[in-house]
């Protein structure tokens, strides 16, 4: 396979006999018009100044019409354009394509030409200012088009091929121009461009739009690493190949699905059954760029141009109002001899449309297999990529180069690259854009700083199993099959604050070396009907491809128990609801809701779960080994530090001891000495004027003198 980027620069044009003959029969008309004005007493060429200014006698010549002499048309003009419209009818070469491509008419085709001739030779460009009477105006305005292509009769048409409808403006082979510094120009006046692709093509260059050179690619040939469709889709592919698919009508098959690679693959074979090359866009960011209109154009018009199938990637991300533009465009004038539409979500296309699966298990694995030949990967850990990052084939390919590039910047003369070096390139492949409703944890916790139940900790020990070995179970074992969805992994954290739901969480997106992701409900819930909905759909979707754990705190403020219905806002609240458990079972990844309050969450809700843990206050055993976690080994210690006192005499959650020793530190830093029992008594009593709480003398005991010191 050949990939290229459109040039910009090209080898010098040869023109294609047809358009030599075509623009000699524009210097004929133009010889013609010089002859009939000069015939009709309007003094051509006598002063190298006129069309600067209006002398008294050209201002006489205007005012008396009658006086001038009445020329005839001759057989001179006739027989030119008798010549352009036999050239265009029985010539072929680019001209004759392009007047296909447009149904031009005669006159039509010869507006190219006369605007061509002063691309050509830019002598010509004088020539037309003189027959212009004016020498500033070097390009054809559309009167002198209607004068010397227009024969008797025709003018009324002739002016209709300048209207936007027309085939002229539609196709943007020609540009209007107004007169500069006026704020309306008259048809007559307005001077006519060639577009700079259409008059490249006409002198014989192959090079790509320049508009399109950022956003475009061109592929000729098979491709090696063409992904692999399932079997009876990979029959209908065929199928529709063979017919080709330049026979429907109109010429336009619609994609969707996750992988794009699936889509180019599809794409290729399609326009190599038909001998055509194909034009690969990604239309989305072109629109974006020089906007819809001209995209739609410019990029079908280039598969016309070149002869290819142009494959419009990114339709689905197109405003709603742009998408239907666009269908209806297509539907009645496709352009290109094939168009392609490319989607990973939804897109309303009214014809033949394929919907082409991601990547399954066995398809990741061999991919991932493949990419990684030659490197010292074994086949468990190959089979632990396949299973935790659903990724699309060129993420695949981004990922395994990412991966290198760490081997190499770690060891530059014997790159060799780790199991790590793939999950961080995997996770760089896969990071959804969540920016604005949700914030990246950095996963820092192990299994030994999270102080738990046993029970507790052998339900987040399966929920990583479930993770680790889903695709044994879903695909080789054949029971995602059973499934419509649900393959996720959806859990309930509930507990007090401070208990350490947010810690399992971080524990095991390090263990499965995945990214997570808290969601800012705040962010999230809207007091205007249908946003929440829109912001928990953009979520799901831009995390779908992530492989990200979602971890939703607080969850019972929007997935409480569902209420009786009293008005439309209740209404719409149950809504939100059940909108959210759609959306947990369809996302492929782990979903964890939080909460204080298992209590208010709607049972029907609960029953979806496969997990719901408990994360109850801390006893005080497992007070005493999460006060010892949390000193880490550097921090100096006084010695009537007593860690039993504080575990059995404060009745509070790990988050809370943290945050005292945190406070404990920093006094000790202000005095210049190590941690003692003063200075986390005093940061106890911080911590209990936040919580509200009582200081007591029962309570703080022996050590109540240290708060009044």
């Amino acid at each position: 396979m050949t990939s290229e980027r459109p040039s910009v620069a090209s080898s010098p044009p040869v023109l294609d006999p047809a358009i030599e003959r075509g623009i000699g029969l524009v210097h004929e008309l133009l010889r013609l018009e010089v002859a009939r004005l000069r015939a009709e007493g309007v003094p051509v060429g006598e002063d190298e100044y006129r069309g600067l200014y209006t002398s008294d006698s050209e201002a006489d010549r205007l005012l008396d019409a009658g006086a001038r002499l009445a020329v005839a048309e001759g057989a001179g003009f006739a027989a030119a354009r008798a010549s352009i419209d036999a050239l265009i009818a029985e010539g072929g070469g680019p001209l004759r394509s392009l007047a296909r491509l447009g149904s031009l008419s005669p006159f039509e085709a010869g507006v190219l030409l006369l605007c061509l001739a002063s691309e050509a030779d830019l002598g010509t460009e004088r020539l037309i200012g003189y027959v212009q009477d004016d020498v500033t105006k070097k390009r054809p305005r559309v009167d002198l088009a209607l004068r010397l292509l227009a024969g008797p009769g025709e003018m009324t048409g002739a002016r209709e091929a300048f209207a936007a409808g027309g085939a002229l403006r539609r196709l943007r082979l020609v540009a209007l121009h107004d007169e500069p510094g006026q704020p309306h120009t008259p048809l007559l006046a307005r001077s006519l461009a060639l577009d700079p692709r259409i008059a490249g093509y006409l002198l014989g260059e192959t090079v790509m739009d320049e508009s399109l050179h950022a956003f475009a690619t061109r592929n000729e040939g098979a491709d090696a690493s063409s992904v692999s469709l399932p079997p009876a889709l990979a029959e209908q592919a065929a199928a529709l190949a063979a017919l080709p698919a330049t026979r429907l009508s109109p010429p336009v098959i619609a994609f969707s699905g996750p992988d794009p690679a699936a889509h180019r693959a599809l794409s290729r074979q399609l326009a190599a059954s038909a001998g055509l090359s194909l034009i690969t866009v990604d239309f989305a960011e072109l629109a974006l760029d020089i906007g819809f209109e001209a995209a739609s154009v410019v990029a079908t018009r280039e598969g016309a141009l070149q002869e290819a199938a142009v494959l419009l990637e990114g339709v689905d991300r197109l405003p709603a109002a742009d998408g239907e533009r666009l269908t209806t465009r297509l539907r009645d004038e496709p352009v290109a001899p094939l168009v392609l539409l490319a989607s990973r979500g939804a897109f309303n296309w009214p014809g033949l449309t394929v919907a082409l699966p991601g990547l399954d298990f066995e398809a990741l694995r061999t991919s991932w297999q493949r990419h990684l030949d030659g490197e010292q990967v074994s086949e468990d850990d190959l089979t632990a990529l396949a299973g935790k990052f659903r990724l699309a084939s060129n993420s695949i390919t981004a990922a395994v180069a990412g991966a290198r590039g760490h081997a190499r910047w770690r060891d530059p003369e014997n790159p060799v690259v780790r199991l790590e070096d793939l999950y961080a390139a995997a996770r760089t492949q896969s990071t959804p854009i969540l920016s604005d409703l949700a914030r990246k944890i950095v996963p820092h916790y192990a299994w030994d700083d999270i102080v738990l139940p046993a029970d507790a900790r052998q339900q987040l020990r399966e929920m990583c199993s479930f993770v680790e070995h889903r695709h044994l179970v879903y695909d080789v074992w054949g029971l995602g099959r059973k499934l419509a969805m649900g393959k996720g992994l959806m859990a309930l954290f509930a507990g007090n604050s401070g208990t350490g739901k947010t810690m399992a969480a971080d524990v095991m997106a390090g263990t499965l070396a995945l990214d997570l992701y808290k969601i800012d409900l705040s962010g999230v819930v809207s007091k205007y009907i249908g946003e929440t909905e829109k912001n928990l759909g953009s979520i799901f979707a831009e995390a779908e491809t992530s492989n990200a754990i979602l971890f939703f705190d607080e969850a019972d403020a929007l997935f409480g128990k569902r209420s009786e219905v009293k008005d439309a806002h209740d209404r719409y609240a149950n809504i939100e609801t059940a909108y959210l458990l759609q959306k947990m079972e369809e996302y492929s990844g782990v979903v964890i809701l939080a909460t204080n309050l298992k209590m208010n969450l709607d049972e029907a809700f609960l029953r979806r779960l496969h997990f719901v843990i408990d994360f109850p206050m801390p006893e005080e055993d497992d007070r005493k080994r999460i006060w010892q976690s949390t000193l880490p080994p550097g921090l100096p210690l006084a010695e009537d530090l007593d860690l039993s006192f504080l575990a059995r005499q404060f009745k509070i959650a790990g988050g809370n001891i943290r945050n005292i020793v945190l406070a404990a530190a920093f006094l000790a830093a202000s005095e210049g000495s190590a941690v003692g029992m003063s200075h986390c008594i005093r940061g106890v009593r911080r911590e209990y004027q936040k919580l509200g709480r009582m200081v007591t003398d029962a309570e703080f005991g022996q050590y109540i003198g240290l708060l009044r010191e």
